[in-house]
């Protein structure tokens, strides 16, 4: 059996988290744990397993294009930050590079709720102010964290 990284009440308050930031913009944004990679994945680059999941999860599909996802390859060390359209032409490369670097300097100490809890908070912070919530928005994705 797999060893969680995240508790179920560390992976109930990032759901929260998500779920509240996105009550103040139009951002969808999912997360997603991955223990190990799926034996139809093993020719498969990280990136391109979370653009699957980017793709199965619906985060492309959202109105506007504003679906982020974070996905975590816990067994190979690996994780990516995948952000629709609608996302990149507000935050730069640069900001997802920065982001992507705190996040491994986290992750590296196995500061996982930590790494993710500020992410998710800086995210959301930037977002309120560049994408804020119109009035015709809805929560068009769930804000539950997969960890498998």
């Amino acid at each position: 059996m797999v060893k969680k990284i995240l508790t179920k009440e560390e992976l109930n308050r990032l759901s929260e988290k998500i779920g509240s930031i996105e009550k103040k913009t139009s951002a969808e944004i999912r997360v997603v744990v991955r223990h190990n990679r799926h034996w139809s994945e093993r020719k498969l680059s990280p990136r391109q397993i979370a653009e699957r999941e980017f793709r199965a999860l619906g985060v492309a599909k959202t109105k506007a294009g504003t679906g982020i996802l974070v996905f975590i390859l816990v067994g190979e060390r690996k994780f990516e930050l995948l952000a629709d359209h609608g996302i990149i032409k507000v935050l730069p490369e640069a900001f997802w590079a920065n982001l992507a670097g705190k996040l491994s300097e986290h992750f590296s100490k196995k500061n996982f709720y930590h790494g993710l809890n500020e992410s998710i908070t800086e995210v959301g912070e930037i977002l309120e102010s560049k994408l804020p919530r119109s009035a015709t928005d809805s929560n068009e994705l769930p804000n539950e964290i997969i960890e498998e």
